[in-house]
């Protein structure tokens, strides 16, 4: 179960942390939901396992998160009951009936979720989102034909979007149709060149049909757009595996167990103290692993991790102290004695360091990451051949080693191996194109061979992966005086100075295995490139073919090698794309990388905002509109956007300003005028709400809804006929409307037009049996009109459907004390107060439907309690007339029982 109701201070930590993490990280969802789940915020956790499970459908741990913090809670029953009963009253509400749908296939449920979807477009046959989302609940029941088919469907309706493409790609993939898949994700990438899915997805494809070449390609470019590819994920779970010694049963030696959340937050400050150490905040994180400590979490598993904090920060007095103590527990771990031997070896004790390392690799020969480590020792002490064997020994063990790869190569450079060292820097590129120090090498052996023209471009490769390379700067700006580009160098060198004001040679890199993070982190010792290294004769033979292979392969690294997608013409296109289509986590990932490559903010704050309000998250909402207008003053779509979410939030008085000043700014537009006049109606100006809505009516002569805002203010004029008029004219556009047939069944009501209230009652009904709603209406017109026991029978049909519907059982029990019926309707009135036992109208009832039985001592009980429950209410004061009635008739029996 969750955790207690959080702090302040927690609430603010957590609230600080959620702000920081990347939208398009899966992993981080997950692991914030885990925070919020511990800290009893259940809400707010489901929220953040379903982002996750949006990103990423196949995150196991999300799921089965999700179903933990679901099912453990009685979230999932609530949530799901809450939806029937907005479907019940308002049964054409998308919204709800769409996050219905939405909740079940997040459980599995996939055959309710395909029956709520399919209502959905029964309605609203071209409604992409929800066919997207069919096709999707279908996939995962294993009905790949049919969820091909609402792909194909969607693709038909919108064959230009990137999104619809790549998803009836995926499906015909999955089907093993893999020339056909090709065909869509091709085209998908070039319809939109910023498709990370469809560019990953690709790769597979063309790894299946052999193209492993095109495949590479793919991957990188999906990498570039989307680097959370490429990122290892630690992610946390709800559910805690331990043996009968307390040690985690994942995989790993003994001295580093995975962080997983116990039932009752039994690792709460720990798991706090990884989410800030993930984030780079190593003062919190240390902050929360003493915490844990003093709360007696895992002892061992706490203090690894301050140590390698402690490490990162380089504080290595405080980090050797710790991994001397757990050597000391745990002598057998490569792990420990490999940053053990880091902490000796940054702090100058290089015999130490040796020694340390030496036992890492004793303990396991193919740990590859002391085999580096001890690389860079004796590349530091001269020792050239015994470091280059550690840097191939590292290397083997673990060829995706990229530090250890730079690091062979840097000291091939020394030693002036240069068509070696070349070859290792373009084995990184392959796997990388966006390696800066690669790229920075290339540059350095370049420069070596006199090449400076193509020395420039690889420098200018490396500042472009990574602007704060200060050596890139650096080099640039000398092989940019060597050509006579003066204006350029000094350019270079003033960005430079500003990243670091002396200059910064190539260096070799020290790797640790961190616990959660990326597999390895580079720490730079305190030794350079510079360092005094065995000269090699300079005669040796350089094959060019190599260097024009690396500019060749890596020129266009985009590229697919078959795939030439043109440049983005807007960035956000396909964020917009996804907000389209209903996937709104997608779209916000989408815009936070957007933004990254450029986007204007003042666009992808306008489309956060409708991202937020769509999620029905009105205050996130409004301040994405305030922002958009901080870099774009004025901006009427902002502004728009402002007034509708503070409509949202009913703070419509607040809107009214700048609704009137957008007004002037969007004249003619639709919704502008639509959002006006919503806020002239709060401001208690109807009439003035009426003339925009006839004037947006007249510019929008086919939208039903501005019909039924029209009618509905009309009806508050008091102009009935008026109201009618609308309501037809909306129903002549589109008769399906159940919700617009119910509104004019009221109004027919309030003009005593009985027949025709009773016609449109019973058309809504026609086109929404479970209209619920208009159910009760007719049961109720029936009632007054008819009798009340005809209206009895219409109830015990509707609560035969409905057994618990407590507005059903009001009124049943009403209409069966009119009928002259007490006991029966005494009956259904206390199985309405077992659910709602401050309900007034029902404990009123109550008090007369006793009365008439002569139980006047319960019926002044049952009076009493409705003063209680609401001494103003509108049944309050009738409640005490009928008290003061039967006390006097108690006393009258009793006297005549005398």
């Amino acid at each position: 179960m969750p955790g207690p109701a959080p702090s302040e201070r927690d609430l603010a930590v957590i609230r600080s942390f959620a702000r920081r993490i990347d939208p398009s990280d899966a992993g981080a969802h997950n692991n914030l939901g885990v925070l919020y789940y511990q800290k009893g915020l259940v809400a707010e956790a489901i929220a953040e396992f379903l982002r996750a499970l949006e990103l990423d459908p196949k995150m196991q741990v999300a799921q089965g998160n999700l179903e933990i913090a679901y099912h453990a809670t009685g979230y999932y029953d609530r949530r799901v009951a809450e939806l029937r009963e907005k479907l019940r009253r308002h049964a054409d509400d998308r919204e709800a009936r769409w996050e219905l749908g939405r909740t079940y296939a997040s459980l599995g449920h996939f055959t309710e979720a395909v029956t709520e979807f399919e209502a959905l477009l029964a309605r609203q046959p071209a409604d992409i989102g929800c066919l997207i989302q069919l096709g999707l609940a279908q996939k995962a029941r294993g009905d790949l034909d049919t969820a091909s088919e609402a792909f194909r469907r969607a693709c038909e309706i919108d064959p230009g979007s990137s999104v619809t493409l790549f998803y009836y790609g995926e499906a015909l993939y999955n089907r093993g149709l893999s020339d056909q898949a090709r065909s869509l994700l091709e085209e998908a990438v070039i319809r939109n060149p910023d498709n990370a899915d469809a560019f990953y997805l690709l790769a597979f494809v063309y790894g299946d049909l052999g193209e492993h070449e095109r495949a590479r390609a793919a991957t990188k470019r999906a990498i570039a757009l989307n680097p959370t590819f490429a990122r290892a994920q630690s992610n946390l779970s709800l559910v805690r595996y331990r043996d009968r010694n307390g040690q985690s049963l994942a995989a790993g030696p003994p001295s580093a167990p995975r962080p997983t959340v116990s039932e009752g937050g039994a690792l709460a400050h720990f798991n706090l103290g990884l989410a800030f150490r993930q984030k780079g905040y190593y003062v919190e994180a240390l902050r929360e692993y003493k915490l844990a400590l003093d709360s007696g979490e895992d002892r061992r598993l706490t203090m690894q991790a301050m140590a390698e904090v402690h490490l990162l920060r380089r504080d290595l007095a405080a980090a050797l102290e710790l991994y001397g103590q757990l050597v000391d527990e745990v002598g057998d771990s490569p792990k420990l004695w490999n940053e053990r031997g880091v902490c000796l070896h940054q702090s100058g004790r290089r015999e130490d360091a040796d020694a340390s390392y030496e036992k890492a690799i004793a303990a396991d020969p193919d740990y590859a990451l002391a085999w580096n480590n001890l690389g860079v020792l004796r590349a530091g002490a001269s020792d050239g051949e015994s470091a280059l064997e550690c840097f191939q020994r590292a290397l083997r063990a673990k060829s995706d080693l990229v530090a250890a790869r730079l690091n062979l190569a840097l000291l091939l450079l020394q030693r002036r191996r240069l068509q070696l060292s070349l070859e290792a820097y373009r084995q990184v590129l392959a796997d990388d194109s966006g390696d800066a120090v690669a790229w920075n090498g290339v540059g350095l052996v370049l420069v070596e061979l006199k090449r400076f023209d193509d020395a420039r471009n690889a420098f200018s490769r490396a500042v472009d992966a990574d602007p704060t390379n200060a050596s890139a700067h650096y080099n640039l700006s000398f092989t940019l005086s060597h050509l006579g580009d003066f204006d350029g160098a000094l350019r270079e060198t003033k960005r430079a100075l500003e990243i670091e004001p002396y200059y910064v040679q190539q260096k070799f890199a020290l790797t640790i295995d961190l616990q959660y993070e990326n597999p390895t982190i580079s720490i730079v010792p305190q030794i350079s490139a510079d360092i005094t290294a065995e000269e090699v004769g300079g005669d040796f033979s350089f094959d060019t073919r190599l260097l024009d292979r690396i500019f060749d392969e890596l020129e266009t690294p985009g590229h697919t090698n078959g795939v030439e997608p043109a440049a983005t013409e807007d960035p956000l296109a396909l964020a917009t794309d996804y907000v389209a289509k209903g996937l709104l986590e997608l779209a916000a990932a989408e815009v936070d990388r957007a933004v990254h490559r450029g986007a204007p903010p003042a666009r992808a704050g306008l489309l956060l905002g409708e991202i937020f309000a769509k999620r029905g998250l009105h205050g996130e909402a409004l301040e994405r509109y305030r922002e958009a207008q901080v870099h774009a003053p004025g901006l009427p779509e902002a502004m728009l956007g402002e007034v509708r979410a503070l409509l949202a939030l009913e703070r419509g008085h607040e809107a009214a300003p700048t609704a009137e000043a957008m007004l002037l700014r969007l004249p003619g537009n639709v919704e502008a005028l639509v959002a006006v006049a919503r806020t002239r109606l709060v401001g208690a100006n109807p009439v003035g709400a009426l003339d925009l809505l006839r004037e947006a009516q007249a510019l929008a002569p086919g939208r039903p809804d501005l019909l039924q805002l029209q009618a509905r203010v009309a009806a508050r004029l008091g102009d009935r006929e008026a109201a009618v008029e609308a309501y037809q004219a909306a129903l002549q556009l589109d008769a399906s409307l159940a919700q617009v047939w119910f509104e004019l069944g009221g109004l027919e009501e309030q003009r005593e037009n009985w027949v025709a209230a009773r016609l449109a009652y019973d058309r809504a009904l026609d086109l929404l049996p479970t209209f619920m709603e208009a159910a009760l209406a007719v049961a109720d017109l029936v009632r007054r009109v008819e009798s009340p026991a005809a209206a009895v029978d219409l109830l015990v049909d509707i609560l035969h459907r409905e057994p618990w519907d407590l507005d059903a059982l009001l009124l049943l029990g009403r209409c069966l004390l009119e009928d002259g019926r007490a006991d029966r309707a005494l009956e259904a009135l206390r199985r309405l107060l077992r659910f709602d036992p401050e309900n007034q109208s029902a404990l009123y009832h109550t008090g007369q439907a006793l009365a008439r039985l002569q139980q006047y001592p319960e019926a002044v009980r049952a009076w009493e309690r409705v003063i209680q429950v609401d001494a103003g209410g509108p049944f309050a004061q009738l409640a005490r007339t009928h008290a003061r009635s039967a006390r006097d008739l108690q006393h009258i029996f009793a006297r005549g029982a005398d």
